[in-house]
């Protein structure tokens, strides 16, 4: 599997882990303590795919766009993906970025409704 797929993959069981952990230590909290530590890690995945991805279309990265990846990522993501893809693909990519962020939510929420469900058994 390539390693672009296994971040994915990690994203999303990260995902889970947040919402399950949130939902265990702090149920019904709007924003937890551990949250902080599943940010940090989240943004680390994204950087990480973002540099194989740059390395994979031989994309020169600037200190600026990654600095935005980690600060702005939802603005900088579209804006490297419509650089080193060109328009038709940037804006199949951007799509598919904000479609993987609303699947990471729902994941989360998978996490918290598996964790409150379970507790109650």
């Amino acid at each position: 599997m390539h390693r672009k797929n296994v971040i994915l993959l990690v994203l999303a069981l990260v995902s889970f882990l947040a919402g399950a952990i949130n939902q265990y230590f702090y149920p019904g909290a709007d924003f937890a303590k551990s949250d902080i530590p599943f940010i940090f890690l989240s943004l680390f995945l994204l950087f990480y795919w973002y540099h194989l991805d740059a390395i994979e279309h031989s994309y020169r990265r600037s200190v600026f766009l990654n600095i935005s990846v980690i600060l702005i990522a939802a603005l900088a993501m579209p804006y490297y993906f419509f650089r080193s893809r060109g328009f038709k693909k940037g804006f199949l990519a951007t799509i598919g970025f904000f479609a993987l962020i609303v699947l990471f939510n729902f994941i989360t929420v998978g996490g918290q409704y598996a964790t409150y469900y379970g507790l109650q058994t």
